[in-house]
């Protein structure tokens, strides 16, 4: 095999680097979807029980509610939340087949 070009040693370069920074993103994003929806969960939580107690919502300040949800969190909320996207993410794929 005949040694690559200055050009195509470059290119490849340039596409190795961009698929790291591509693949970094996607993590990056991946982690920041299972933080909200890990929050998004535990304030549904609370909602719950603070209409089950038979209290209005707006008698608590949103920092009051988000203080609440931080209790909520633990492991069974987390993998519910991994759960809920994953499931996502298979419809969207779905999608994607019966469309393309």
């Amino acid at each position: 095999m005949a040694t690559q070009s200055y050009r195509e040693r470059m290119k490849a370069a340039r596409a190795e680097a961009r698929a790291k920074r591509e693949a970094e993103k996607a993590e990056w994003l991946r982690a920041i979807e299972l933080r909200c929806e890990i929050r998004r969960l535990a304030r549904e939580a609370v909602v719950t029980c603070i209409r089950a107690n038979g209290d209005k919502i707006s008698l608590y300040t949103p920092a009051q509610i988000s203080a609440w949800a931080d209790t909520f969190i633990c492991k069974w909320l987390i993998a519910k939340a991994k759960a809920n996207i994953a499931e996502r993410n298979s419809q969207v794929m779905s999608n994607a087949e019966v469309r393309g």
